[in-house]
């Protein structure tokens, strides 16, 4: 039996409980604007696990939101046909060699079109 003084004992007891919080934080931060238990794409999946890539999509939705909103009605059905072929275009990051880096530069293209409008 290995006995540690009390405050070795408290140090151990600290150092479990930083490491249980920092994961925890560091997937909780993970929350894109969809529901992640729904993901239904390889590229959503890794979205879900990658808290910059999960803020690049809170991002672009907020954005998105807001320029549909201030878009002519007119216009607007044409601005979610571009957004659906966004989409389609991000999930077809999964033939790349470098996945992560595909979705990430597809979120800040499509977000520097946004607010060039």
């Amino acid at each position: 039996m290995v006995r540690l003084s009390f405050n070795s004992a408290l140090h151990a007891v600290a150092a479990v409980t930083l490491a249980v919080g920092a994961s925890s934080v560091a997937s909780a931060s993970a929350h894109p604007s969809f529901d992640c238990a729904k993901a239904s794409h390889e590229v959503e999946e890794l979205i879900c696990k990658d808290a910059e890539l999960a803020d690049l999509d809170r991002s672009l939705s907020e954005l998105y939101a807001v320029v549909l909103k201030n878009t002519p009605a007119s216009e607007q059905k044409m601005l979610k046909a571009e957004q659906r072929g966004w989409v389609k275009g991000r999930n077809d990051c999964w033939k790349s060699s470098d996945e992560r880096g595909c979705v990430k530069r597809e979120y800040e293209a499509r977000i520097n079109e946004l607010r060039d409008r």
